[in-house]
Formats: C-alpha cells, sequence, structure tokens
C-alpha cells in the first residue's frame, strides 16, 4: 500500500511543519495538482465556471500520490500501515491524509512523525467499511468523506491506466459504471 522515505515530517525536501515562515499548512497556494483541482472545486462553488468540477478532485485524489503520517518507520513497501486516524466532528474515524507535507497540522507530528506515501485510490480500496477519510485536515484544501461516501467513489470511479494518465489531464480517470 505503501512506500516510507525514511524521512520524518520536519526533516525531508518541502519538509513542511518544521520549516520556517509561519504556519505552511494554512498557505492558500496549491502546491501540485491534486490541490489546483480542490482550488477550481472551490472556485465553482464560490460562483465560476469549470468543467469537470464535482468530479475533478476525487479524480485527481484517486490518481495523485497521497502522504500518510505514520508513528514508526516502515521498512520498504508495506501493505500493512497503522496511519493517523482523527475522529471527525460526528465521532467516526477518519483516516488522515496529506496532499503534502507541508500541509500536516504541527500538532499531529507529536502522534505519527513518520510519513508513508501511497496512491489515493489504493488508500480507498484498503480503508475497509469502518473508516472515512479526511484530507489535509485543518489545512488550506481538502475534504473529508465518511465511510458511505468512500464506498460510493470505490463503485463510482476507478483510477486512470497507465495510458490514459499518458493522454494527460483531460483523459484522466473516468466513471466506473460502463464496467
Amino acid at each position: 500500500m505503501s512506500t516510507e522515505d525514511g524521512n520524518s515530517i520536519g526533516t525531508g525536501p518541502g519538509g513542511g511543519a518544521e520549516q520556517g515562515g509561519g504556519e505552511p499548512h494554512l498557505d492558500p497556494a496549491p502546491l501540485n495538482e491534486l490541490e489546483e483541482a480542490l482550488a477550481a472545486a472551490l472556485e465553482v462553488a464560490d460562483g465560476s465556471t469549470g468543467e469537470n468540477t464535482e468530479t475533478a478532485p476525487i479524480l485527481a485524489f484517486l490518481n495523485s500520490i497521497v502522504c500518510l503520517l505514520v508513528p514508526e518507520p516502515v521498512p520498504g513497501e508495506t501493505e500493512y500501515v497503522e496511519p493517523l486516524v482523527l475522529t471527525n466532528g460526528d465521532g467516526q474515524p477518519v483516516v488522515a491524509a496529506f496532499t503534502h507535507r507541508q500541509r500536516v497540522r504541527p500538532d499531529f507530528i507529536e502522534h505519527a512523525p513518520m510519513v508513508v506515501e501511497t496512491q489515493g485510490a489504493l488508500l480507498l480500496q484498503n480503508l475497509g467499511t469502518e473508516l472515512g477519510l479526511v484530507l489535509n485536515p485543518g489545512a488550506a484544501f481538502g475534504f473529508e468523506l465518511s465511510t458511505e461516501h468512500v464506498a460510493a467513489v470505490l463503485r463510482d470511479f476507478r483510477p486512470a491506466d497507465a495510458e490514459e494518465a499518458d493522454q494527460g489531464p483531460g483523459a484522466q480517470g473516468g466513471s466506473g459504471g460502463d464496467r
């Protein structure tokens, strides 16, 4: 499911939470394509226009690499990690994932200082039925998926295959309804 990069959250390139210059997790500038899709969806919600803005953030998430925080180093590639789990406003458990190391709030580092990376689709597939997901909790860009929403995304979407990804952003992902 993931690959550990050998760095704690504050020591790697683009290390994030321990870098100077304020609170990088609140920076409103998108740091990658996933955050650009999230920003575009916010603009549409605020009255702008755009194409595929309802599905673009989900497709971008499924096809992107996201960061998880774990309490201990994970050797190499593994299917078994214990990521940081938070409780949402409804009291339900949600796995915390991040679009970039800089989106990690400093208080999360105390509980899980190591970073592992995984593809968004793979993360959702491994959540099971008891966990939701929160992307960038307390940061500039993000969203939350309940367990029901996770199941719906897994039912209705699929990540882009290698050929679609090579064709560019317009071809990424798609509805899984014609399977």
